[in-house]
């Protein structure tokens, strides 16, 4: 499953930065010239293509140090970082945004992971996160894989989502697509 936000907009021989569906993304995210974001997860090229646009991307890489590093290879203009979200190796309230593409439900601690997003956003700063939707049959086998491999890591129904980060006095709005996804969209206080 690929994620909506970014993948329905990947480019292809067709499609260059100023076709509409880009655009749509873009402005999806409504970003401003000299923000400071930090991306994390599936992301492909997209630190490559805001960054072309005057924003400062960050691009947290969470794999292996002997791992080929593709957010670096696809995003060559942006800074990248190794770390986990458990642990943002940034100062409190760096960030003007955090945008997550199908990784949240890959931490092995989504609560201190979410205390870390929040630390290091700014007061107003937007938190954009896409994930899989527990709710979907496929991704509730997919969770009970992981389990009984032993893997700590943790799916998430999208209340759980949005109550999670209200702890966090964030202000979200959460869209489900099709059953297979979410994309929370909340608003740091």
């Amino acid at each position: 499953m690929k994620s909506v936000l970014y993948y329905d907009y990947e480019p292809n021989a067709d499609l260059t930065d100023t076709s509409d569906d880009v655009t749509c993304f873009l402005d999806t995210i409504k970003y401003d010239i000299g923000n400071n974001i930090l991306l994390v997860g599936n992301i492909g090229n997209l630190g490559n293509r805001l960054r072309m646009l005057g924003v400062y991307v960050t691009i947290l890489e969470n794999s292996h140090y002997e791992d080929v590093c593709y957010s670096l290879i696809h995003n060559g203009n942006c800074n990248v970082i190794k770390g986990s979200l458990e642990l943002l190796p940034f100062e409190d309230k760096y960030f003007d945004k955090v945008i997550i593409l199908d990784h949240f439900n890959n931490t092995s601690n989504c609560k201190q992971a979410s205390k870390e997003i929040n630390r290091v956003l700014k007061n107003n700063g937007e938190l954009i996160l896409e994930d899989l939707n527990l709710k979907n049959f496929k991704v509730k086998l997919k969770n009970l894989k992981h389990r009984l491999c032993g893997e700590n890591i943790s799916y998430y129904y999208p209340h759980e989502i949005i109550n999670l980060f209200s702890k966090l006095n964030f202000d979200g709005n959460l869209k489900e697509v099709e059953n297979e996804r979410y994309i929370y969209i909340g608003k740091r206080k």
